[in-house]
Order: structure tokens, then sequence, then C-alpha cells
């Protein structure tokens, strides 16, 4: 039998976040009385934050992208709607039936820039660029 997968929304990750912010304003508590935490539980931490807010940044790029999507989408249908009635439904058909690479293009090819990868590491570099090199750097700076 197959495992069902885990997901995390965004109700989630917020949940996560703020858990987090609590234990690490319980550690700081307990260094300013002396008592030191493991350089392991500060450094699992640390990789915690970040699988979160990668989570967050992706989950933001899966939903672009698929605003893209559909805006392109609708656009395309726009178009069918320009030609003769005896060939809108050809097009309408054409469109629909390159549904699946475009839906795979949106989610993995790094060269679109409105896909789910391009997006991901986009906002991946501007959380971990520091603001002064992220706005002088132009891949960095938009969106931000």
């Amino acid at each position: 039998m197959a495992k069902k997968p885990i997901t995390a929304s965004q109700k989630d990750l917020k949940k996560a976040s703020e858990e987090l912010k609590e234990i690490r304003e319980l550690i700081d508590d307990l260094e300013k009385v002396g008592i030191e935490a493991p350089k392991s539980l500060t450094k699992s931490m640390g990789a915690l934050q970040k699988a979160i807010d990668t989570a967050e940044d992706v989950g933001e790029a899966f939903d672009e992208a698929s605003d893209a999507l559909r805006d392109y989408e609708r656009s395309l249908n726009e178009i069918c709607k320009t030609v003769d009635d005896d060939m809108q439904a050809v097009c309408e058909a054409q469109v629909a039936r390159k549904y699946q690479a475009r839906a795979v293009n949106y989610t993995l090819d790094p060269k679109n820039k409105d896909s789910v990868t391009s997006k991901s590491i986009q906002k991946t570099i501007q959380r971990y660029t520091p603001s002064l090199v992220c706005k002088h750097w132009d891949y960095c700076a938009k969106g931000t």
C-alpha cells in the first residue's frame, strides 16, 4: 500500500515558523541564565527554518506559475475567438491538446521565466542575497 504524501499548507508553514520562533525565544531565555543550547540543536533549527522558507517560496512560485499559465491559456482561447466559426473549434482543440506540454513547461523549464522552477530559484536568491546586492542584480531585483 502506497503512503499518502505529506503536504504542508500555508497555515501549517506559518504555524511551524511561529513554533520555531517560540523555541528560539526559549533558547535565548535559557542562555540568559547561563544554560547553553547544544550546537546541533541550533544548527538543526537553522536547517528547519531554511526548509520552511523554501517551502513557502516554492508554494508562492507554484501559485504564480499557475496564474501565468491560466492567463496564457485564456489569451490563446481569446485569439481563437477571432477566427471564423468553422475554425474556432479547431483552434480551441489545438489549444486544449497542448495543455499538458504547456503545464510541464510552466512547471519544470528553468528557461521559462514564469515556471515554478525559475520562480523558486529567483525567490530563493532574493531571500538569501543581501538586499544591497540584490537590488543591483537584475535577476534578483525582479519582483522585489
